[in-house]
């Protein structure tokens, strides 16, 4: 099975529930206001400042052999500041903002209960990177994120 295309019978791709569920969960953040979530597959046309949260990978548990519904996906965040209207102080305290919300492993389970769609057993950060492209700060933020698909 290639990696995150099982869909449950609900008809609920992981990937997409993941990406709808974290984009929901910083937009509704009152310290990221001004800042537009966007999902991987958003097609709305994308303005600066701007988060997109994309769920790269989607793997089955290895200690569970068949997948189950239960994964492992890998979470890309990658925020930007438009860098002639904001100094990169701003910008890290976005990062900041989305670092402390991305370790509140309570509340993020709480957003997919809400959802509905899966839940979320755990959140920790892999990797940061930060750099500046085309007049833009970006800094990219890489979560692993155990879940598993309701099945109705």
């Amino acid at each position: 099975m290639a990696s995150g295309t099982f869909t449950s019978p609900n008809g609920y791709s992981i990937r997409q529930v993941v990406e709808g569920v974290f984009a929901s969960y910083l937009g509704a953040e009152s310290a990221l206001a001004g800042v537009s979530v966007y999902t991987g597959d958003s097609n709305d046309i994308n303005v600066l400042p701007k988060a997109v949260v994309l769920c790269d990978t989607a793997r089955p548990m290895p200690q569970l052999g068949d997948p189950a519904g239960n994964y492992i996906c890998s979470v890309r965040i990658t925020l930007w500041s438009n860098a002639d209207d904001t100094t990169l102080s701003d910008h890290r305290a976005r990062c900041a903002t989305i670092v402390a919300l991305m370790r509140d492993t309570s509340s993020i389970q709480t957003a997919f209960v809400t959802d509905a769609k899966a839940i979320c057993y755990d959140c920790g950060i892999t990797s940061e990177d930060e750099g500046v492209d085309e007049r833009s700060w970006a800094t990219a933020f890489v979560y692993e994120v155990w879940t598993c698909l309701n099945p109705a």
